[in-house]
Parts: structure tokens; sequence; C-alpha cells
């Protein structure tokens, strides 16, 4: 992944400094900065010479000498000491002569000609390199202290002005040409700044951060030593042998150059053959050709639809001009260059070129040089910490491991060759290295970059389009990879998207996998509507991701048979070994395509196989339409049940409601809010479980002594599948399954004091845990507090690890008995002095600081003043056995510890019941402690069973508005639905009266009670209902490409359509969105639907006042309006903000544009015409009345009896739903007698 592009200034500056350099001789020089002199010809003569002749040598301005810009450092001068410059110096300023303080002496003091020498040497043209750019500029004081300082000249001599001008204007041409090139390994530092008299200093170092410099190669790393044994042969070792030598540039080449450019004219032969070399060197460390024009493997370009940026075109030829190291580079990197690719390099991780200047770019991480390659590196225990900000910023992140250690690498080679295995090298020589994983936002394992405690979801998408596309079918795979749990689904969805929709805004994906150009139009617009701005969109080609045939061949080879479990009379094409929700999936091919999609995503990623070996498969209904009360997706948005209309938790019914303290116990009660109950007998039981609970606060405390501290033991269960989890956390997972098998008992005894009978149900039902725990601990040595890194076999447990103990304490034997021998023959007290980080330095014999009598075979390894340790040869032979029995010995452990991980896991499901039965005990104590905050009144709803719903509340409060800090009082409100009163309110009053707030508070009223909690009223008495569906305020969708009105209609449409006698239905304001007659046409048509024939409970909102005369006689519509004070005098209003039955006089639209502050003349015209208008409509409206006979009944009652006549006639036919027929016979009949009486 190239990095992003960033504007510098650089170019600009360079080209303006160059245009100073090259004027001619009448140009005015430029003012030069005061901190650095500029440069002065030696001869101040203005007369033209009559011949050109050799210059002789003066003396150069004292001004020139002192000059911290003509100051270079030789000799004793570090590489990191040398100051940085912005171009490299002149070569002919490099002659041996230098090197003599006593030739630079008679140079300086020079009364004769200077004898111009060069000397061709291409270690001195390596030494001629300069540093990368640093913080400080060329001429800083705070540097040129620090070092010798060695006077030079900075310019040839001459006789005259004119020979000066010319001198100048070729060096400024030079300038442009000469490259920096990095110093080799051993080099001394000779950068020299004489070239520094023509640079202008920078002014600002953020220039230089923002160019991306490739002559970096001297600068050290910043975090330390690499620890690896290859670090020569991965990177300078190797380079002599693969990359070929460079060839000497013939003179032709040399001439064409100096003929076109001028460059070379006032080089020497020898200069310029110095020149050509570091040309060549220049060349060999340009950036790699396939960086500057990216191609893929198929050799598309960045821009083509075709493009796929995961891959990297690299040519053949390229891979022969690698280091060892370089390949082991590219291999990895040419499949993920979209990835941000860790490289472990000891204790360090490491990114290369394209990652590293991201690096630099993002976070400013210290860009330097290896070798050829730009880095930038990490300790190795940061490294979940700069993941974590890769991925904030929208990256993929790969972790490349190392597969083995130094020692590990030459005992495989020495293996290797013992065994007479074929070399395959020089690759094989170096450290092996391997992709670990690739971190995406959606598929987070690893526990120190999950953010939260809720589920981060990566959903895989196949639509197939029907004719028209308002039936097109869905399948989906959606995985939880913290937990490895799958769940698939198959849908044919409406035109709007309901059941993708509710299913996006249910579980907020993090992750989104499709193929490219396989997505409607429709169903993108809806998902960028819907999915949250940080959900990362992967697109796969249309190559990629399996389709049905090849899915159903890998879970064949995924989960294969066992002999005879493929039964004949079987038709199942699968075998019994898969698991049962994908078998119940085989028929269909888009839920099985998506799960194919995922399985090769998640195998690019390297984490397919302990994923899918958990076989943690479910099939999931978004709906679930008949096993509880449905939220749909546009429900959750009105209401507010996860988010609110900011799209952030504050204020959502979730965060009131959840109170859970276990992540386990989080992720739950999310799934429980999104499905609330149906069932009168489940509700009950889990209304008796939390007024149990809040009847015995000591039971809450004791479960809270046991939940405290308790780890994710959900996701953790699923890591020790994956074997990646730490020993330290595997020993804190068996302590707290200790701790909840103990707590399950003494929480079960205590329940049995209690009235019902649901909790002690659900602890008895929990799985003792201690007898599979102590199968678990007796296969390892229980580790101190100290060693709680490693589990060490029981005796006789595994008799690998029996064996190399004893070999490494015959080893250890062997070498305090050559220790003893020592003392006695150097006659003093020896001990052993070990390394503390590592096995590297080990068995150095540690004696006091001025012992005598060493032998001579002893070599000194270090010391402190008073201690001096030897290196002895002679025990090296020993030390290298016990250093690899030690290698070995860790390598058994790895392999133990992964029996131990395999035998927790074969209990899997047990470990999982457990969770799952104290995450909802969690869930229970939540609903206890949101209930118990509520304030009062508060009461325990009443359910009632029936055929179709009622609603029942007094002194109904909105839970969230009521226990806010913000309102200092909540209005309550009475709401009576069904029943004996009629099914559906038709509310009228001003807007800012509180209707859209008491529609919200009954939904969420009926929410919480079919939740199994309490309910913030005085009284509650319900027959639960099966949906809540909404249509609630004004808003456009520009993703959808629909109109305010079109989307009311789309939503209207889902709601007619879905709607029940159980159903609860809240429209807002139908049919403001176009002109007021179409409006006023719709809602009535909407109204009389759901009132005659649809029959569910409905709020029905609307500032149309002629619907209340319409339907005034219609016995299931029930006529309410928000109470208010007016005063027409000061044309002042206030709310009253509660519900009662009636009419609103008006909608007082020009008093609240009163109260919104708009001018005064505005509002009194305003008032006007809104009172003509009504006139003339009262006017018409009566004139029609009194023509004709027909006008006198409203056309809503004309419709119910046109619908009589059809059903009397049998044109038209009821209902094929029983109880639908009983309650539209019984509403028509009262209907007709309404309209016959009046």
């Amino acid at each position: 992944m190239p990095p992003k592009a960033k504007p510098s200034t650089e170019n600009m500056k360079q080209k303006s400094l160059m245009g100073w350099l090259s004027k001619g001789p009448d140009a005015t020089p430029a003012k030069s900065n005061a901190s650095k002199p500029a440069l002065k010809a030696p001869s101040a003569s203005k007369s033209k010479p009559k011949n050109l002749r050799t210059p002789e040598s003066t003396k150069p301005d004292i001004r020139v000498l002192n000059s911290s810009a003509s100051v270079s450092s030789f000799g004793d001068g570090s590489i990191k000491d040398t100051p940085p410059t912005s171009d490299p110096i002149d070569v002919d300023m490099l002659s041996e002569e230098e090197d003599s303080p006593r030739k630079r002496s008679r140079i300086s003091k020079g009364g004769g000609k200077r004898k111009l020498a060069y000397k061709d040497d291409s270690d001195e043209g390596t030494r001629a390199s300069s540093t990368t750019g640093g913080s400080e500029p060329p001429s800083s004081p705070l540097q040129s202290k620090s070092r010798a300082k060695k006077p030079r000249l900075s310019a040839p001599p001459s006789d005259d002005d004119e020979d000066d001008q010319e001198v100048t204007a070729s060096f400024s041409k030079r300038l442009t040409h000469f490259k920096k090139s990095p110093k080799k390994k051993g080099s001394r530092s000779t950068a020299s700044s004489d070239d520094d008299d023509f640079i202008a200093p920078s002014d600002s170092d953020d220039d230089a951060k923002s160019v991306k410099s490739r002559s970096s190669g001297a600068s050290r790393r910043s975090l330390g030593p690499d620890t690896d044994f290859d670090d020569e042969d991965e990177d300078s070792g190797k380079k002599k042998k693969s990359r070929p030598a460079p060839k000497k540039a013939s003179s032709s080449k040399n001439t064409s150059t100096a003929a076109s450019g001028g460059n070379f004219s006032f080089l020497t032969a020898a200069e310029r053959r110095e020149q050509d070399k570091k040309n060549e060197k220049k060349s060999g460390e340009d950036p790699y050709a396939f960086l500057a024009d990216v191609k893929d493997k198929d050799g598309h370009r960045p821009g083509d639809p075709k493009y796929d940026p995961r891959t990297l075109y690299i040519p053949n030829r390229v891979w022969k001009e690698f280091t060892p190291f370089e390949k082991q580079f590219w291999e990895i990197k040419q499949n993920h260059y979209d990835t941000i690719l860790f490289f472990q390099k000891g204790k360090f991780f490491e990114l290369y070129e394209d990652d590293a200047r991201i690096g630099h770019q993002e976070f400013d991480l210290k860009l330097t040089q290896r070798v050829k390659m730009s880095m930038v590196g990490v300790p190795e225990m940061s490294f979940e910490f700069w993941a974590a900000k890769f991925l904030g910023k929208g990256y993929k992140v790969g972790r490349v491991d190392q597969a083995e250690t130094a020692l590990g690498a030459e005992m495989r080679l020495a293996t290797d060759k013992g065994k007479g295995k074929p070399k395959g090298g020089e690759k094989e020589k170096i450290v092996r290295r391997e992709l670990n994983k690739v971190y995406t936002n959606g598929t987070l394992v690893d526990p120190a970059m999950l953010t939260d405690d809720h589920a981060g979801h990566c959903i895989s998408i196949r639509e197939v389009e029907s004719d028209g596309g308002s039936n097109n079918t869905f399948g989906v795979c959606v995985l939880d990879c913290a937990t490895s749990q799958f769940d698939l689904s198959v849908f044919q969805d409406d035109i709007c998207r309901t059941k993708l929709e509710t299913l996006m805004r249910q579980i907020r994906p993090k992750e989104m996998l499709f193929t490219k150009g396989q997505l409607s139009v429709s169903t993108t617009r809806l998902l960028k509507a819907v999915l949250p701005a940080a959900c990362l969109w992967t697109s796969l080609r249309e190559v990629e991701g399996f389709d049905y045939e090849d899915t159903m061949k890998e879970l064949a080879s995924l989960y294969p048979a066992d002999k005879g479990d493929m039964d004949e009379d079987d038709d199942s094409v699968l075998p019994r070994t898969v698991p049962q929700p994908i078998r119940e999936m085989a028929g269909s091919k888009p839920p099985i395509e998506a799960l194919g999609a995922m399985i090769w995503y998640l195998r690019q990623l390297n984490i397919d196989k302990d994923i899918l070996s958990m076989k943690n498969f479910n099939v999931y209904d978004p709906m679930k339409r008949g096993q509880g009360l449905v939220l749909d997706g546009q429900t959750l948005a009105h209401i507010e049940v996860l988010l609110n209309n900011e799209s952030t938790s504050e204020g959502s019914l979730l965060q009131l409601l959840s109170r859970c303290i276990t992540p386990f116990g989080k992720r739950l009660f999310r799934i429980w809010l999104c499905m609330p109950l149906r069932e009168v007998s489940d509700i009950n039981a889990r209304l008796d479980a939390v007024e149990d609970i809040m009847d015995h606060p000591t039971f809450e405390q004791e479960f809270t002594e046991v939940a405290k501290g308790l780890p994710d033991l959900e996701r953790i269960v699923s890591r020790i599948h994956a074997k990646s989890c730490k020993v330290k956390d595997f020993l804190k997972v068996l302590g707290a399954f200790k701790k909840l098998s103990r707590g399950f008992n003494s929480l079960a005894d205590t329940s049995e004091k209690f009235k019902s009978k649901t909790i002690q149900g659900l602890l008895r039902n929990a799985p003792d845990l201690l007898q599979n725990i102590k199968n678990v601990e007796a296969m390892y040595v229980k580790p101190s507090e100290k060693d709680a890194n490693e589990l060490v076999p029981q005796d006789g447990k595994d008799e690998a690890y029996d064996t190399i103990m004893s070999e490494i304490a015959e080893l250890e034997e062997e070498l305090d008995g050559e220790l003893k021998k020592f003392e006695k023959k150097i006659g003093c007290k020896l001990n052993w002095w070990h390394s503390a980080i590592g096995n590297k330095e080990i068995y150095l014999v540690e004696t006091s600081a001025g012992q005598k009598d060493i032998p001579k075979d002893w070599t000194k390894n270090g010391g402190t003043k008073a201690k001096t340790r030897w290196h002895v040869s002679s025990l090296q032979k020993s030390v290298r056995a016990l250093k690899e029995a030690r290698e070995t010995r860790n390598t058994i452990m790895k392999a133990f510890k992964n029996r131990v991980f395999e035998e927790f896991d074969s209990d899997r499901g047990i470990w999982l019941r457990a969770i799952r039965v104290f995450a909802e005990l969690d869930c229970l104590f939540s609903l206890a402690k949101s209930s118990s905050v509520l304030g009062e009144p508060v009461c325990r709803p009443e359910l009632v069973e029936g055929d179709s719903a009622f609603v029942d509340f007094k002194d109904l409060r909105h839970p969230t508005l009521a226990i806010s800090a913000n309102m200092k009082s909540f209005i309550p409100n009475d709401v009576r639905l069904g029943g004996d009163a009629g099914r559906i309110a038709l509310l009228t009053g001003p807007n800012m009266a509180g209707k859209s707030t008491v529609m919200r508070m009954t939904a969420t009223g009926i929410i919480m009670a079919q939740l199994g909690m309490l309910v913030p009223a005085a009284k509650a008495r319900i027959c639960p209902v099966d949906a809540i569906l909404t249509r609630m305020g004004a808003y456009d969708n520009m993703f959808s490409n629909a109109s305010t009105f079109k989307v009311e209609l789309d939503e209207c449409c889902k709601i007619l359509r879905d709607a029940t006698p159980k159903s609860f239905v809240i429209l807002d304001e139908l049919g403001r969105g176009t002109s007021t007659y179409d409006g006023m046409a719709i809602a009535s048509a909407v109204l009389h639907e759901l009132a005659t024939h649809t029959l569910p409970l409905s709020f029905f909102a609307t500032h149309y006042g002629s619907l209340t005369d319409d339907f005034r006689y219609h016995p299931n519509i029930r006529n309410m309006y928000m109470s208010n004070i007016v005063d027409e005098e000061k044309r002042d209003i206030v709310f009253l903000y509660k519900l009662i039955d009636g009419v609103a006089t008006s909608s007082f639209g020009t008093h609240v544009a009163n109260l919104a502050g708009v001018p005064l003349e505005v509002v009194e015209r305003a008032d006007l015409v809104s009172k003509k208008f009504a006139q003339q409509f009262k006017e018409r409206l009566e004139a029609k009345q009194s023509q004709r006979a027909t006008s006198r009944f409203p056309l809503v009652a004309q419709a119910d009896f046109a619908y009589l006549y059809g059903l009397a006639t049998g044109k038209i036919e009821l209902p094929q739903d029983p109880m639908r027929q009983k309650l539209m016979l019984t509403l028509l009949k009262k209907t007709v007698q309404n309209y016959t009486k009046h």
C-alpha cells in the first residue's frame, strides 16, 4: 500500500535555491543567512585576465575558515555525530593530502600554485557519502561545536570575478545531480560540508520530515541493536553475492554527459571515475522499480475496475537481485500489499518500504534505512499498541513472527545437513518467519485490540435479484471472531429491505464482505445509510471467494466424514460431521455462498483453522416472527432502543437498562433487548425472578462477589481452542471456573428460599465444573506466581520432557564439576555468571577483578570494578550442548502446553453452558437493578392472554426522561388502547405539545413489560403484542434516492402489509410530505384501512382536523389531543403535556411560530391567511353536502357500506384469519349502528 501523498514545498524551495545559485555575473546575489556567512572568492580583482592560466593558491578568507558551514568531521568522528547535509560534497575535496595536517597547513599558508590531485579509490568515494537529513540544519552550531573543526577551502582559486562566477555556476549545476549514498559497514565518517557554503539552511525541520530520502543508509536505529544472528547475512552480508558488481562507465558516456549537461566539464578524469562509481551505487539504491509503477498480480494498475489492491506484481528478474531477507519479505508482501506488515526481528517489530513511510506519515515514527529498505521499528512489547493505532486509522495489520530462534535456525541447518537434505539456498540460512495472522476491525481476536465488550461482527452478504427487484433473496453469514460464532441466515426481503435493515441495526457490523458488482443499487444505498461510518467495506473480485460447489467441497474437507457416517438413506449432500445448521442451509445457495466467501477471506487472514474448527454455527432469523416481540430496523431507530438519533448510546434504552457486570452478560442482554418475550408464561417467570432478586438484597451482594474479577470467559475459551492463549490467562480461566462452580452451588442454596423456582432451576441446571478442572490440572505441576508463564508436566506425564530434563541436569552437573576443578587449579572461589536476557551468554566464569594465575585459554568477556567475567573455550562444547538441550526443552514445553489446551477444549460444551447460565443470571440482575432506579410510581405489569392485543397504562412515564438529571419533572399520562376502548387513538394538537413523546413512551412501556421487568407506571395491564411498527419523523434519504414523501409511503406500506390485530403501530403526521389535499386523502385512506381491516393498536398523530370529523362515528377510533392553554391577546400558548379525550381546536401553528421568534408582522399575516383558508374550506364543504345527499355521509362511511355490499353479493371475501374475521364483523356492525343513529 503506497503512503498517502502529502503536500510538500521541498521542490519549490529547491528550485528557488538552485535559481539563486545559478545567477549569471550580472545578477545581484541574494542575501545570506546571518548565521552562515556566504562564500567569498579569494581574489578580489575585477579585471579580466589576458590569458587563462593555472590559478595560484591564495590565503582564504578568515570568515570562510571560521564558518560552521565549511567545517567537516574526520577521523575520530562517528557516523552519528556527522552533521546532516542537504546535498553531497565535492569529490575533489577528498584527496589524501587533506588527511595530513601538515599538508592542510601548507595549503592554507600557500604561496605557490596548488596542485590538484585525486585518488581513484572506491572506499574514498563511499566515505564521501553524506548521512540522511536530520532535525538540525547543515550549519547548526549545536552540531558543529561537538566535532573537531578542520579548515577547508570550499572554492577553487581564481584570479578574477568572472572565473569565480563560472565556478559558482558549475558548482550549482553539479549540486542537482549529486545524490547521497549510505555509508558502507565499517567505514569511518568523512561527510564534508564544503558545499554548505552554497546551500541556505532550512527554515523548518518539517520540510525535511515530509520528504522521503533514499539516502539515509547511515542512520542508526533508535531502538537498539538487533538480536538476530542473521542480521549481516540477511541484509548487507549477502549483498555482494546477490547483486552484480558495478560496471565501469565508458569514457564515451562521460563525454556525452558532459556535452549535454556541462556537469563534468570542471572534473578531471579521476574525478569522473569517482562520480561514475557514485552513480552506479546510487542506481542500486533507487526505490524498487516495481513500486514506481504499481500493478497487481494480473497486471492491472490502480484505477482499473479489475485492480486487486491486495496483490503486487514483482518481475521475475528482480528476485535474482534480492538478498535472502528481501526475498522473505517480498514473498509475503506481494500477497498482502494493502496490509501493514509488522516483521519480527529479534525483540523488535519492523515495518519496511511503503509500510514504513505510512508509519512515518501517520504517527511520526523515526524513518531510517536498512541497507536498501526504508524501515521503522517498534519494540515487541508494544506491538498491540501500534497495531491498534493502525487499525484505528482504517488499515489492515499483519503480524509476521519468527518461527524459530537464532539457535533454533542453527540447529535446523545442522540437522538438515546430517540427514543429507538438499540445501534450500541462501533463503534457508536465515531465521524462518511466517505470517501469523492479519488483523482487521471486523476480525479481531486478541483481547488487547478489542475496544469494548460488545461483539464485533464481520458479515458476508450474497444477493439474488428477482424480477423487478421487489423480492430479492439474501444469504448472510455473520461472524463474531472473538467467540468464533457463525450465524447463517437466508430470507426473501421486500423492496424496502426491511429484514436486511433490521439485521444491520441489530448487529452493527464492523466489516462487510461482498463481491464487487453483486449487490443491487437499492441494497448498496440502504447499507450506506444504515451501516456505521467506521464499518470496513471489503470487496472481493468475481474470481475470489468460493461458489456453491466449491464451498460444499471445502466443507466436506474441513469436516471429513468418518467411516460409515454417510447413510445410504440420508439425502444430505454433506456428511454428519458438518455442523447441523450448515446442513439445514445446504439446499439454499445464497447462504452457502456467503459462508464460502467468509471461509475464503478467513483463509487470507490466516485465521480460518482456529475459528472454523470450533464448529460454533447457528441459524439466525433477524425478525423471528411468532417467537417474540418483533422490533424491525425502523422501530429500533425511531424508539431509540440501541442508539439515539445522533448514532450514540446517550439516552438510549440500552444504556438505561443494561447494567450487567460480565462482558458475556452484556452481549446477551443486547440480544434480549432486540427480541423481547411474547409468551405470557415466559414473561411472568422472568418477572418472578426479578422480584425475587429485588426482595433479597444479600443475594445481589453474593452474586457480585462471584462475578467480580471474572475475565471474558466466552472469548478466552475460543482463544484456548485456537492455542493462542497465554499460560497466565489459562490459569486465570481455570481459577475463574472454580470460582464459578462454587458460586453456582452457593447461589442455588440461597435461591431455595425464593417464592419462584426460576432462579433455582437455572442454577441447578449449571454443570459441575470441578471434576473437569481437576482432570486438566492433573496434567501439570501447579506453577507459582513467578513461574506462571509455562506449564511443567507432572512426572511421568511426558516422556520426552523427562528425558530432556535428565540430559540438562547431567550437563549442568558436568559444568559444575569443571568449575570445581578450576577452583582447585587457580586456588580461589569461582562463580558462574549468566546473562539475565536470553540464552546467549551463559556459564561465564566470574573471578575477582585482580585475580592472578588466570589460564591462558580464558578470554576476558567483560565485568565490573569488583568482578571479571571470562569466556572458557574448553567448556564451549558442553555449553553448546546445554543450549541446544534447553532449546529442545522449550519446544517440548510448547507441545505439552498445546496438549493441555486440547484437553481443556475437549470439554468446550460444558464450559460454554456454564458461561451461558451465568450470563442469563447477570441479565436478570440487570433487569432488577434497572427496575429499582425507575423511581415512583413503578409496578409489575399484569399480562393477560388474548386473541387481540390491548394496553392499559395509568400514570405512565418515559423511563429515560423520568430519571434524567436535566428533567426536573415529568408529567405522566394514562394510555388505553383496545379492550373496551377504541383500538386507534387519533391524536391532534399543536407541535411541541408532546405527541411524539407519548407515542414513544407507550412503545417503551410495552418493550419493558415484555422484557420482564417493572414498568414506570402506577398500573400496567397488557395483552402482549407481536410487533411494534413505526413511521415517525420527516426526513429524506439521500443514499436511497428517496424524498420525504417516498420514505413515508415506503414505511406506511410495510405497516399495512405486516400489521396484525396483535401489533402496535405508530404513525406520526402521515401525508405532510406532499400537497395538502393529496396528503389529507392518503392519511384518510390509511387510517380507514387500519381502523376497519388491519385492526392493530395504533397512535395516529395528525394536523388534518377534517379527519376527526370524518371518523367521529367510527367505533374503533378514539379522538384524543394534548391539552394546552392559549392566550389569544398575547398570542401565547402554554403546553400542559396531558393526553385527554377530545379534539384540539387548532394546531396553533402561528402561536408556535411566535414562540420560535418569527417576526410579529409575519405571524400576524400568517394567522390571517390561516383563518381565511379554514373559512373557505368549511363553506365549500357545507355547499357540497347541501347539494348532494351522498355528501352527508363521509367517504369513509361510504367505503364501509360498499364493503358490506361486496360481502353480501360475494364479490369480496373475508380474511382467512378467524380472529380477524370476528373482529371485522363486530366492528362493521357497530359502525352501521353508529351511522344510522346519527
